[in-house]
């Protein structure tokens, strides 16, 4: 089995970045999992989020960001398993900071690749690794997804409503739940 994983908001709890960023920078409080490219623009406007990424995306603001809750057990155990890939959105120049987090959290063995969507689009790189799973924080990258047979998971830590999601994606509050689900998605 291949499983694709996104970085942000999935692994890297970069979400608690962008609630101090928005909250110092905007006066506005905003929960996890609204954080995400579709649900914060909506909120703080594509110029504010745009300038929030400049500074939660570089290095020193990743570095310090802690796990999703349970991220990196779920990884260490999902490797032994299936393959597994990161599909990040992150542009190219700060990818390498996703890796050296991995690295200094212990798990950047568990993944056999690291990839960026920026350019492309996360449903290319599925098609192109034969994922079999994509786990992803923002549900752009789920609802339209073209990969035939692809189990999608949305996962908002947390979250206690259950989000529109779209047909054929599967919402999890927590890691637990994903490896609950994932292990009844086969081809």
């Amino acid at each position: 089995m291949i499983i694709a994983i996104d970085y942000d908001g999935t692994i890297g709890d970069t979400n608690r970045e962008k609630i101090k960023w928005i909250e110092e920078n905007l006066g506005k409080v905003v929960s996890p999992w609204n954080c995400s490219r579709t649900d914060c623009v909506p909120i703080i406007g594509l110029e504010a989020y745009e300038s929030m990424g400049d500074y939660v995306y570089e290095r020193e603001s990743t570095l310090v960001a802690n796990e999703v809750p349970g991220a990196l057990d779920a990884l260490r155990k999902l490797s032994g398993k299936a393959q597994l890939h990161l599909v990040t959105a992150r542009l190219e120049r700060r990818v390498p900071h996703a890796r050296e987090w991995l690295e200094r959290k212990g798990v950047l063995p568990c993944f056999e690749g690291i990839h960026t969507s920026a350019g492309t689009s996360k449903s290319a790189i599925c098609s192109a690794i034969g994922a079999d799973i994509l786990i992803d924080d923002d549900v752009r990258h789920l609802r339209e997804i073209d990969v035939e047979g692809l189990f999608r998971i949305l996962l908002q830590d947390g979250r206690d409503d259950k989000p529109d999601c779209g047909s054929g994606v599967t919402f999890c509050r927590s890691w637990s739940q994903v490896l609950e689900h994932s292990g009844s998605a086969r081809k």
